[in-house]
Order: structure tokens, then C-alpha cells, then sequence
């Protein structure tokens, strides 16, 4: 028997299918279901490390200039103020006392401002968010005035100073204002402050004011990292590690921690991308993925557009190119496109703006050497200040005279995000590619194989029976699609396990970097849709009085598509010219047919860029040529030169014009007939060429070929396999069911079936090797699009369909489950508390200038139940202010918001109730939000009493559920562990005895002072441990029932846990389940095929 293993691999999701070849059947298929690998996960880690650092390196700074205020003999006031603004706007120019000068210079140390050179003024993000934009205007303010005037200004006529605001000038534009300004501005205030004191105070000495702004200066470098030799830890220079001797290591910086390894000389950094060898490695790697007029570009060529691009003050690099080959560019393709569909290139970008402005303080670029400005854009890159900046030129073997540093730091002020990448490659790979990259036309990858330089080679796997799952997790940068190859792999290797021997291996994989990206492509396709046919119905109704009915799509399924194409060619046959009426669409549906551009037989594609409408008798006359060799062979009196002036002005369209795709399709002059485009379109149109797919191919070939085998491995396109799911007229309801990635893996496989027997058919008239037509009549008869369609499901469709049906309802499921015990705690939203009634609730805001913030309000504010209303703590507190915000609620009921539209008509502001109506603005209104439950208490942190429960971290993240039995009781005691029950200890997690004690206190199984030492005694005997998606099997009122477990919940409740299905996301509604009397708890494990194992007891593990 001859197998083929599919694999559609997905951000979150694997689904695989081993199928028969001999039989054409599915043997067995499966949906392997895991969290994205998010690095955003990751990222909230590193936030989370960083604050902290940033509290503790504060609080470090405030006890030194404690010390400082006490050695000049100072005494630390007592006394608070919350008038710091209006004190140090005061201490500019006039004497304040020196408890108050203690407590504006207390304020500094707390909020110094920003130091980041990207954050102060860059002028490459400008206009892309609200932030960017305070920036910009607090800028423009300190031309003039010091932070703290700015800050007095707006808290007086904004009525906050604080955050982001929105404010609208006198001419309706809105204006960002934010509350960042820089350590330089804040400094400068400082100094200033100092000065003028110093004239009051005798006391307050020229060393006294050098030694506090050594303190406010202080900043770790940026080499060094977290940690001293106290406090060590792996992120920075003082590490955990020891050396043979057992000495702590401590390395010289943390560079290679920054930058990473190059992922073919793993001894070797990554290359900043500012750099001048990354630059023009980047651009030599998108002109060689260039087809142009049917043709690679020649050596010589992309030496004259490298130099264009390095010169040219604008660079439009379809003219570039057309100039320094000579010709008019007829066809173009291989250039990487955005989602827009526009063409990307690199630029030399950073290179341009380096060389424009060195030239304005006379330096001439080309003086540097290669190594110069490769070193120049690694110093660029990787620091982020300027005083770093300055330090690290100064280290450097460059020779910079001091104007040419100033300049340097000034673009890379003005121009941050273009400094924040890192090749995937080092300097030297990539210089070592660069000359074989313009001697030939191809690109890094296939050139890394020839030279033999690449991982995964045949010899790494030799003797392995099994693919390593990490085989290729250092080449895979997308954290995303690195876990799933790497599950992919295990199945791979327990397919080989069962199967011994596989005759193919197909893989699709994920077209988007992750599930936001993913969801955001179909949102934003569905949005298109609804646009394009709004416009359609509109232009139909308008110009030809035609008004559509249900009735009209249901009797033609494709008249959606014949309608938007209709309308992208503006009502025109394009093989004719003839005009195409809307009304004979409808009418007569039978005039027209839908025509791939590029016969499908040849090009693969089934996409909207590669169909037209058409008369049906002119696509009869066209046949499976291309328009071009139609047109120029026939005696017609619609021309090819007509023809491609109507392409060239349709292209041009404001709405809904002919995509760049579709124009090349078009106006493709190629011979079709010849083997290099037939193999030219199966690379473009099957084949997935993505640099993740080429690496998840060379590694899986590389194994097979070290195991001697024949398996044949191809990383397809989904666009290749969505032509059959169309066609089968099979639906893909993501909510209904996980088994819609296997049976995607089933159309991969099946896909791949016909695609080999189309190919075996061409096979008797093509010699592939030479590219000779060996028959004519079998060429003619059996390219067209019927035939394709025929071999590749037509001639089998009821079978295959029948299949993959009967196939699904066997479906195998698989999920990840979340073992990890170094996650977060809780969602890390701080929360105060308030006590009503003897219970403790916590308090939430709302900002009365959102719509949210305004519907919670009127939700609690107008309700029928006093409860609600007394919600709202400014209803409990403040009556009058209160009968104020539902007075404007009730004046301004029509507008979108209330208090805004109040504030725009009167000028004034929403503000606290006073007799003389000059109360504080009012932003945020505070409500009860529900009763405390679990929750980490962090009172103390905040001046209240420790276990007070005034201030807390709320939503505390589940780690696992125990299962006890009690045999005297007949009863299952179901245990919930948190992640905050877990500690480090002795190098590793395990959980808190002292929490678990609680806990089990709180189930009743424990008497005070007990711990779960004592469960045995007390008639407990451990059943099992479940983490989150577990497959978990219970009895509830006689039923069976076996599902996949979210956690232990409702602690207050015994023995509720809440559960999802197997064989999908979620159910209707969240399914919280009792167990106080069930009789039967059980737990299946799974494999990676899905198979699962029943388990009835298993031993307790404090570790996790």
C-alpha cells in the first residue's frame, strides 16, 4: 500500500490526513488544537520584569537623595502636597520654602521623562497615533515654556494634565496631548529651579545641586542589563551560571543576548538591518526573485539599478529597472506585494537619508568604507540614547569628526523606527553571498543550499529514525509558526511509527503570522465584499434601473462574481470589445461564461486575478491560449494593441480597477506551450515558496533523503487546495466543529491525488526532461480546463465528496495541554476595594467621554432597581453630583455622547458639585464592579494593613484540579490549584504546601493547623491531577459525559468545574458543571494522532 500524509498546518491548529493512494480513501485523520504561540505572552512577561525594575530602581533613587537631603542637614518634611505643579512653576522665579523644594525635587526623581531618542522626535512614525503626535506638540511647547508651565496651562484650561487627552482648537481640529516630555526638558526645569533657589536658600550649595543631578542622571548602560553581583539573573551581564570552578559567570555585556545568532554561523551576531551590507543584501534578494519580460536580470543590470537606488533623491524602482535594462517593462513578476497588493522593495532607506544628510555638513558618504557604515548602523541600531550613542562612537575604530556624530544622532532622532531590526543573517553569510548573488539570479535560499552552508543537510539526520521536532526551530523567527512545525513534526514522526513507509508528504502552511492577522484578513474581506456589491447594486439600480432579488443569485450561483467582474471591466468583453449588458446577465445567463485568463490546465490558478466575462462564443474562439496569442493570431477587429490599451486604462480606475495580478495575466506574452512556463507556473501557483516553507521542505527532504527513502514532500499553496473545497461545495464552519482541519488535510491529500494523475496524463505528450511536445492531438485535446477539472476531483467528485463526509465523522481530536507552571499569576488589573454591608466589593471607573464609560453609567443610572443606581459610589456619596450627570444625561439624550456634547455647547466642563460651580472636572466615575473573590492581596504594598484586602490583583490564573475520593462518603473532592499556590524552591516549581493547606481548608476536607500530610488519615485518597484541557469523563444524573476541562470554579461552591467540548471551541453558552454527587470522575490521555488512554489513578506530584 502507498500512503500520503497532509498536513494544513494553522496559526493555532494542525490538521493532518493519512490517505490510501491504491484505494483513494481516508485511513484515518485528525485536528490537533493548541494556544497560539503568541509573542505578545512574552511580551507582557517582559513588560511586567521591566516595571518592576523600574519601581525598584526608583525607590533606590529616592532613598539616595533621602540620604543626600539628610547629609546636607536637611530635615524630611512631613507634610504632603497635591499642588506640585503649581510649586514648581512657582520655584522658577520665586522662593518656595525648603520642605517644598524637598517635595518638587522628590517629584522629579519620581517622574523623569523619557530618555529614548525614537520616543523624543521621530519623524518617520508621525500622525500614527495619538502618542507620536503629543510628542510632536509638546515639542513645539518647550520651545517657549518648561514642562511644568505646560502642565499648569492645561490643568487650567483642559482641567488635567495628566495622560492622553484629545482637545478641540478653535478651527474643530483635534489636537493629542500627553503628558511625556523629555529627561532633557526635565533637567533644564530642574537646573533652572536650583538656580533660582540658591539665591534664597544658602543652605542649598552648588555640590548639594551636583550631587542630586547625579542621582536624577543615573542610568544603568545598556549593555550591562537587569541584575549586579548581588542580584543576579540570565537577562543581564551578572548570570546564574557557573564556570568549571564554580564561580559565578559575569560577561562583558549582554550584545549577544540584544542581537541573537546568525542562523547559519551560530558564533557569529545578526547584522543590524541599517547596515550597509544588509541593505544591499536585502535589495539584491528582491531583484533576483524579479521575472521581467520572461527573463532574470543580468549582472550588469543590477550593479547599474544597486548604484540608481544608492543616488536618486526618489526612488521608483519599476523605472529604475526599465532604465538600466534598456526596454519597456511589458511583464513583471516575483516582487513581494503588501496586502493592498502594491509591490515592496528595499530601498537602501536607511543608506539615502544617511547620505542626504551628511552632504548638508559637506561629507561626502562615499569617503566610508563598506565596513565603516556596516559598523556605523550596528552602532545606530543598537543604542537608544544619546548619550550612548556618543559613548559607543567614541569606543569605536571609526574616526567621526564631532559635526558628523551630532548629524548621525540627529537622523537617528528623527528617523527610529527605520533602527530597530535585526537580520535573521550575520555580516559575514551575508558577504559571502552578495558576489554569487549578482553573478546569478537567484535568491538566498537556493544559493545557501548550493553552498552547501545551510542546517538540515542529508548527513544531520543520518542514522535517525525520526525527525528531530526542533530541527528547524532557530530558522523559524515567527514564534507562531515555530510551534506548529514543530507539532506538525511529532505527528509526522508518529505517522512513521504506525505506517513504516510514506509515499508523500504534502504541507500547507499558514498564510498569516497570527490569529489577529488572520481574523483581521477575513474581516476585512467580508467588509470588501459587502463594498463592492453596495457599489454594484447601486450602479445597476442608478444607470440601468435594475434592481436585484435573492431570487436573482439563487437561479445563477456565480452571478456574484460575473457581476464584479462585469463591473471591473467596465460592462466590456475583453476579448471582443464588445459591450456587455446587465440586463442579458441576468436574462440570459447562457451568453456568457467566466474564462481563466491563463488556461487553468496550465497556470493552476482558480483565482479572481485569472477570470474574466466573456461571450461564450468568443471564449469558444479563444480556447486554452492566452488572450495575447489569440489576439495576435486572429483576423478579428478587436486588436491585441486594443486590448492592452483597455487593460492599461481599466488598471488605471479609481474604483474597483483591474489588480497589477490581473494585468500581468493578461497581457502574459509567454509561450505556454514551452516546459520552463509550465514549471514557472506550478512554482508560482502550487508550490509555496515562503521562506518558512522552503525551510519546513529542505528539512523534511533533507531526512528522507538521509533515510534513502523515495517519499516525494511538496509545501503547497491553500489557494491550490481551496479550488477543490469550492468545488466539492463543501462548507467550512469554524464555530461548528475543530474537524474542518482535518478534512482541509483531506482535500490537501486528495488534491495532491488528482494533481498526480493530471500529471501522469501530460506525461504521454510532454517530455518533461527536454520540454517536447510528443503529441500534438493529446496536447490540444487534453490542455484545457475540463480535462484539469476532470482528473483533479470532476471525474470522481461524488466518490471523494463521499469520503471526506464519512471521513469527518471519524475525525480524531488532539489539544495542548497547559502543564506550564511559570505563567502569570492573575491578569495583573489592580483593584480597590471598598466594604458595603459587611461584604467587599471592587470598585471600577468609567470615563463619561466614551460611549462604553457612558452606557455603563445610564445602564446603573436610569435603572428601575435602586441596586443598580447604587452601583455608582458617586450615587452613595455625592447626590447632587449625581443629579447633575443624569440632568445632562436627560438635556442631551440625542447626542452620541451626553457630557461631551454638554461641555461643547456651554463651554464649561462636567464638574464635581459646588455652591459657586468651580468643582474639579470630572473624567471617571467609580462603581461596584462585584464581590471580591480570589484574589492576591497586596494592601500592604499601598500603606494598609497586610490581609486587609484593600487593594488586590484580581482573576487569579488556574493551574490544575485534584481529585480526591472518600470512600466512607462515596464522594469525589475536587481541589483547585492557582498559579499564585506555586513557589520556586531549590531551582525548581513546586506547589506551596501552605496554600494547598488552605485551600483544602476551605474545601472542608482539613481541620485548622492540618495539611493535606493529613488527608490519608482522614479517609482521603488521591485520584488524579487535570490541567486545563484534559480530557475529562464524569457521571452527572445517570449520564455519561466526556469533555475537555477549563478549571476548578466557583470556589465557594463544592465541586463545580467548568468544561468545553471535544470537538469544538465552546458550547452556547459557558458550561458549568456540579459534582457534589457524581459517581464517576476519569481521566483519558492523549497521543498526538488523537488516540486516547483511559487512566483511573495516578500519584500526587507537588512538582510542576
Amino acid at each position: 500500500m502507498k500512503y500520503i500524509l497532509a498536513l494544513d498546518i494553522g496559526v493555532a491548529s494542525v490538521g493532518w490526513a493519512v490517505l490510501d493512494k491504491e484505494s483513494e480513501s481516508v485511513l484515518e485523520a485528525g485536528s490537533n488544537i493548541f494556544p497560539e504561540a503568541s509573542a505578545a505572552e512574552n511580551q507582557v512577561r517582559r513588560e511586567m520584569r521591566q516595571s518592576r525594575r523600574i519601581k525598584r530602581r526608583q525607590r533606590t533613587r529616592l532613598n539616595d537623595f533621602n540620604k543626600l537631603w539628610e547629609k546636607y542637614n536637611f530635615s524630611i518634611p512631613q507634610i504632603k502636597s497635591n499642588e506640585i505643579v503649581d510649586l514648581k512653576v512657582k520655584a522658577l522665579r520665586e522662593e518656595i520654602s525648603l520642605d517644598e523644594l524637598y517635595l518638587i525635587l522628590y517629584s522629579y526623581l519620581k517622574h523623569r521623562g523619557i530618555s529614548y531618542l525614537e520616543d523624543a522626535q521621530d519623524d518617520s512614525v508621525s500622525g500614527t497615533s495619538a502618542y507620536a503626535n503629543g510628542l510632536k506638540v509638546n515639542a513645539k511647547a518647550l520651545e517657549k515654556n518648561y514642562p511644568c508651565e505646560i502642565q499648569k496651562d492645561r490643568l487650567q484650561t483642559v482641567g488635567k494634565y495628566r495622560g492622553q487627552t484629545q482637545v478641540t482648537d478653535d478651527n474643530g481640529e483635534i489636537i493629542d496631548l500627553s503628558n511625556v516630555f523629555t529627561i532633557g526638558a526635565y533637567r533644564k526645569e530642574i537646573q533652572k529651579v536650583l538656580e533660582t533657589q540658591k539665591g534664597y536658600h544658602d543652605k542649598v550649595t552648588d555640590e548639594f545641586c551636583d550631587e542630586y543631578i547625579r542621582i536624577f542622571n543615573r542610568k544603568r548602560k545598556y549593555y550591562e542589563g537587569p541584575g549586579n553581583e548581588k542580584s543576579r539573573t540570565d537577562y543581564g551581564r551578572f548570570t546564574t551560571k557557573l564556570d568549571e570552578n564554580g564561580n559565578h559567570i559575569t560577561e562583558d555585556n549582554i550584545f549577544e543576548k540584544l542581537i541573537g545568532k546568525c542562523s547559519v554561523y551560530p558564533d557569529e551576531l545578526r547584522a543590524a538591518a541599517a547596515s550597509y551590507t544588509a541593505q544591499e543584501f536585502n535589495l539584491l534578494n528582491d531583484l533576483n526573485n524579479l521575472t521581467i519580460n520572461g527573463r532574470k536580470l543580468e549582472e550588469n543590470e543590477k550593479h547599474a539599478i544597486i548604484e540608481q537606488v544608492k543616488t536618486s533623491n526618489t526612488v521608483n524602482m519599476r523605472k529604475i529597472i526599465a532604465g538600466c535594462m534598456g526596454e519597456s517593462i511589458e511583464d513583471f513578476s516575483g516582487a513581494r506585494i503588501d496586502k493592498s497588493g502594491k509591490e515592496l522593495f528595499h530601498k537602501f532607506e536607511v543608506y539615502n537619508k544617511m547620505r542626504k544628510a551628511l552632504a548638508e555638513i559637506d561629507i561626502d558618504i562615499n569617503d566610508f568604507s563598506r565596513e565603516e557604515l556596516d559598523e556605523i548602523g550596528y552602532i545606530m541600531t543598537i543604542n537608544t540614547d544619546k548619550e550612548a550613542m556618543i559613548e559607543a562612537f567614541g569606543k569605536s575604530w571609526i574616526d567621526l569628526t564631532e559635526d558628523a556624530m551630532e548629524c548621525l544622532i540627529s537622523l537617528r532622532k528623527a528617523n527610529g523606527s527605520l533602527f530597530g531590526k535585526w537580520q535573521s543573517f550575520s555580516l559575514k553569510i551575508m558577504n559571502e553571498l552578495i558576489p554569487e548573488m549578482y553573478i546569478q539570479p537567484k535568491e538566498q535560499m537556493t544559493l545557501l543550499t548550493e553552498m552547501g552552508v545551510t542546517k538540515g543537510t542529508a548527513e544531520e539526520f543520518a542514522g535517525l529514525n525520526y525527525i528531530p521536532v526542533d530541527a528547524v526551530s532557530e530558522e523559524i523567527f515567527n514564534p507562531v509558526v515555530r510551534r506548529s512545525v514543530r507539532i506538525s513534526f511529532k505527528i509526522l514522526n508518529a505517522v512513521l511509527k504506525k505506517y513504516k513507509v510514506l509515499d508523500a508528504v504534502v504541507i500547507e502552511m499558514p498564510r498569516d503570522r497570527n490569529s489577529d492577522e488572520q481574523k483581521k484578513r477575513i474581516t476585512d474581506s467580508q467588509k470588501m465584499n459587502e463594498k463592492e456589491m453596495e457599489f454594484i447594486e447601486k450602479k445597476l439600480a442608478v444607470t440601468y434601473g435594475i434592481e436585484l432579488s435573492p431570487a436573482d443569485f439563487s437561479s445563477q450561483k456565480q452571478l456574484t462574481l460575473k457581476l464584479k467582474l462585469w463591473n471591473e471591466q467596465d460592462g466590456m468583453c475583453l476579448y471582443s470589445g464588445k459591450t456587455i449588458d446587465p440586463n442579458d446577465i441576468l436574462n440570459n445567463p447562457d451568453l456568457f461564461e467566466i474564462d481563466h485568463i491563463i488556461p487553468r490546465s496550465v497556470s493552476f490558478d482558480d483565482a479572481r486575478s485569472n477570470k474574466v466575462l466573456v461571450y461564450r462564443t468568443e471564449n469558444q474562439k479563444k480556447g486554452n491560449q492566452t488572450p495575447y496569442f489569440y489576439l495576435t493570431h486572429s483576423n478579428g477587429t478587436w486588436t491585441y494593441e486594443q486590448f492592452k490599451a483597455t487593460v492599461i486604462n481599466l488598471s488605471r480606475k479609481k474604483e474597483y480597477s483591474l489588480s497589477r495580478k490581473k494585468v500581468q495575466n493578461l497581457l502574459y506574452s509567454e509561450d505556454i506551450t514551452k516546459i520552463e512556463v509550465l514549471k514557472g507556473f506550478i512554482n508560482r501557483n502550487i508550490n509555496d515558496t515562503s521562506y518558512a516553507s522552503r525551510v519546513v521542505l529542505n528539512t523534511v527532504q533533507n531526512f528522507f533523503k538521509a533515510k534513502k527513502a523515495d517519499t516525494k514532500i511538496k509545501v503547497i499553496k491553500g489557494s491550490y487546495t481551496h479550488q477543490m473545497r469550492c468545488n466539492m461545495k463543501l462548507d467550512k464552519n469554524r464555530d461548528e466543529s475543530y474537524s474542518h482541519h482535518a478534512v482541509d488535510a483531506m482535500l490537501i491529500g486528495f488534491s495532491e491525488l488528482g494533481y498526480e494523475a493530471y500529471r501522469k496524463l501530460q506525461g504521454e505528450f510532454i517530455d518533461f526532461e527536454t520540454g517536447e511536445i510528443l503529441k500534438q492531438d493529446m496536447w490540444d485535446a487534453n490542455m484545457s480546463d475540463d480535462v484539469y477539472a476532470d482528473y483533479l476531483y470532476g471525474r470522481k467528485w461524488a466518490n471523494i465528496r463521499s469520503e471526506i463526509v464519512r471521513a469527518e465523522k471519524n475525525v480524531k481530536f488532539w489539544y495542548y495541554v497547559l502543564r506550564k507552571s511559570n505563567r502569570g499569576l492573575c491578569n495583573q488589573t489592580i483593584r480597590g476595594t471598598r466594604e458595603y454591608d459587611g461584604k467587599q466589593y471592587k470598585i471600577n471607573k468609567l470615563d463619561i467621554r466614551t460611549k462604553e464609560g457612558v452606557a455603563v453609567f445610564e445602564k446603573f443610572a436610569f435603572s428601575k432597581k435602586e441596586s443598580d443606581r447604587e452601583r455608582l459610589l458617586v450615587y452613595l456619596n455625592d447626590r447632587k453630583t449625581f443629579d447633575n450627570l443624569v440632568q445632562i444625561c436627560e438635556d442631551y439624550r440625542d447626542a452620541q455622547n451626553p457630557f461631551v456634547q454638554y461641555e461643547k455647547e456651554t463651554g464649561d466642563m462636567v464638574r464635581k458639585y459646588a455652591r459657586k460651580h468651580n468643582g474639579p472636572r470630572i473624567d471617571k466615575l467609580k462603581y461596584k464592579d462585584g464581590e471580591v473573590g480570589a484574589c492576591i492581596d497586596i494592601s500592604h504594598k499601598y500603606g494598609f494593613e497586610k490581609g486587609s484586602r484593600n487593594v488586590i490583583l484580581e482573576s487569579l490564573v488556574p493551574y490544575r484540579m485534584d481529585v480526591y475520593y472518600k470512600e466512607a462518603e462515596k464522594s469525589y473532592y475536587l481541589v483547585g490549584v492557582k498559579q499564585s499556590d506555586i513557589k520556586f524552591e531549590n531551582g525548581v516549581n513546586v506547589i506551596d504546601e501552605e496554600a494547598y493547606a488552605r485551600t483544602l481548608l476551605n474545601e472542608k476536607m482539613i481541620e485548622p493547623g492540618q495539611s493535606r500530610m493529613d488527608l490519608e488519615e482522614r479517609g482521603y485518597t488521591f485520584k488524579l491531577s487535570f490541567y486545563k484541557n484534559d480530557i475529562i469523563e464524569y457521571e452527572k444524573n445517570g449520564e455519561i459525559f466526556r469533555e475537555r476541562l477549563v478549571s476548578r470554579t466557583m470556589p465557594k461552591q463544592r465541586n463545580y468545574i467548568e468544561t468545553k467540548p471535544i470537538d469544538r471551541a465552546a458550547f452556547e453558552k459557558r458550561n458549568l458543571v456540579g459534582l457534589s454527587k457524581t459517581e464517576r470522575i476519569r481521566k483519558y490521555r492523549m497521543d498526538i494522532l488523537g488516540n486516547w488512554y483511559p487512566c483511573e489513578e495516578e500519584k500526587f506530584t507537588k512538582y510542576c
